[in-house]
């Protein structure tokens, strides 16, 4: 792996390992061989220290293992079915499993009594894994409070999906600041995953709607558990991206340090783990564009 270029301190800490690779999952939609070489090629590039796991379904496990041949394992994330056993193989180290939280609706169901029911299934499925629950849209507060709750309880993590391949697929400014906001008030670290390609919240021509950015959700991370609810939506709503700033000591919006370097390792460890993306290159290209990584 070549030599890391320089680049300020809480750049490093705010990004290292933030990527998990989705490239088999929409819009991408690659083969497995063309996911695992492109994961491969960008784990030899100079930003692979930004890149985490690769995200592979459960049912793709042994379709992995088969195209990694006899190359150099690899960490994973398994999305499970609910189904399907989730076992290690030789060149697939796995760290965690993700799977959704199917509610009825807002009044009906209790997101504790499912957290619980769905924590005991993986116990058989996927034993020893650390568990990464997405909660559904548009949970109303006290629901959405319970099921936090619950997670803490269960030492699980929390998943928001910000994004799709439609605009009604992504959530709006509240719905991103209140997940992030319920998951700090309880100490639940959470993965957000779709429609993060981009650093910076943003009408993307390209799809015809408004994408948010993995910037905002940082910041959002670092200030929900001492800004009020006006600025967190607000944050999570910029779309200058002239406004975020890293410097050696911090990271800052709007003139205002959010975190410095200590509490920025924190809030990656304990708050903000990681997005899912179908592409590396794309983050990687549009923070060379903001002069956040250095040119090449």
């Amino acid at each position: 792996m070549p030599e890391s270029l320089a680049c300020p301190a809480s750049v490093r800490i705010a990004l290292d390992g933030i990527v998990d690779y989705a490239g088999l999952f929409p819009p991408a939609q690659l083969s497995m061989e063309d996911a695992v070489a492109t994961y491969q090629r960008c784990r030899r590039g100079p930003f692979a220290w930004m890149l985490a796991k690769f995200v592979v379904r459960a049912q793709q496990l042994g379709a992995l293992e088969s195209a990694l041949g006899k190359s150099e394992p690899v960490e994973a994330v398994a999305i499970a079915d609910g189904q399907t056993p989730i076992h290690e193989r030789e060149h697939v180290r796995l760290t965690s499993c993700e799977i959704a939280l199917a509610l009825p609706t807002n009044e009906i169901g209790s997101p504790r009594t499912a957290i619980r029911a769905l924590e005991k299934g993986l116990q058989s499925l996927a034993p020893g894994l650390a568990v990464v629950v997405e909660l559904p849209r548009g949970l109303r507060s006290t629901l959405l409070a319970e099921a936090m709750d619950a997670l803490a309880d269960a030492r699980c993590d929390a998943k928001i999906r910000c994004g799709g391949v439609a605009a009604e697929a992504t959530p709006s400014v509240a719905e991103v600041a209140d997940f992030i906001r319920a998951a700090t008030h309880d100490g639940v670290a959470f993965k957000a995953t779709a429609g993060l390609h981009h650093p910076v919240r943003h009408f993307n021509a390209e799809t015809g709607f408004v994408m948010h950015g993995f910037l905002n959700v940082l910041a959002a991370a670092c200030a929900a558990p001492t800004c009020d609810t006006a600025t967190l939506h607000e944050i999570v709503g910029e779309e200058d991206a002239t406004q975020f700033a890293f410097e050696d000591v911090g990271f800052s919006w709007r003139g205002v340090r959010l975190a410095d370097t200590e509490a920025l390792a924190k809030v990656r460890r304990h708050a903000f783990r990681s997005f899912g993306s179908c592409s590396f290159d794309e983050p990687v290209d549009d923070l060379l564009a903001l002069g956040v990584l250095p040119a090449r």
